[in-house]
């Protein structure tokens, strides 16, 4: 476990590349809706579902930045708590969606119903034991599972920031695109997991200051 000095240095630089992807996530969100053209017919197919999607991802990623906040957490806990609540419900909505998505027009192929999609899944375990463990009391654990659905949530921000440059290495097509694009979430995903859970292991046992007291 890493000493006080080192926690915060750390943490301060977990917070600052946290918040600059979940910025990034939100702005993506908003690009979304200001891009006439798709890459995906699906998106024209079920706008419903992309919109829920998208404007629900947004709303996540906004409360989910607010519920890393100790601030927040220890002057203000109902709204650490409303926030909390917001976030939840969007997540909810976003990874249904996301599933949705996965199985009705998935970019990937068939493949993304086994690569991709279990990370939605693992999205959404998160929160519901997320808010069970706050139910019980268990802020600690409460903390971990949601750092670990965030940094789910936050991935789509990472996935382009590989796939962009990786695609530009080459042709520009959509035979290209699709499998490139499959493992950029991928590694993504997985990068943001194993990141997360070395944060939880190296801070657990650090004093965090718990929203409903």
């Amino acid at each position: 476990m890493y000493g006080p000095a080192e926690v915060a240095t750390s943490k301060s630089l977990v917070v600052a590349v946290t918040a600059a992807l979940a910025l990034l996530g939100i702005a993506l969100s908003f690009e979304h809706f200001l891009g006439a053209d798709h890459y995906n017919p699906g998106f024209l197919r079920y706008p419903l579902i992309i919109g829920a999607h998208v404007v629900a991802g947004a709303v996540y990623l906004a409360c989910g930045m607010l519920q890393f906040v100790g601030q927040v957490r220890s002057r203000w806990p109902a709204a650490h708590r409303a926030t909390g609540r917001v976030a939840i419900v969007s997540g909810v909505v976003a990874g249904i969606t996301a599933i949705a998505m996965t199985i009705l027009f998935p970019f990937h192929g068939a493949a993304a119903v086994y690569l991709v999609m279990p990370f939605a899944v693992l999205f959404l375990f998160a929160l519901a034991t997320a808010l069970g463990r706050a139910r019980h009391r268990d802020f600690a654990r409460h903390r971990e599972w949601m750092i670990r659905a965030f940094a789910i949530g936050t991935g789509i921000a990472t996935m382009r920031l590989i796939f962009v440059p990786w695609l530009m290495m080459g042709e520009i097509t959509d035979e290209r695109a699709r499998p490139i694009s499959l493992m950029s979430f991928v590694a993504a995903f997985l990068l943001h997991l194993a990141v997360a859970e070395a944060w939880i292991r190296s801070t657990r046992g650090t004093t965090f200051e718990p929203a409903a007291r």
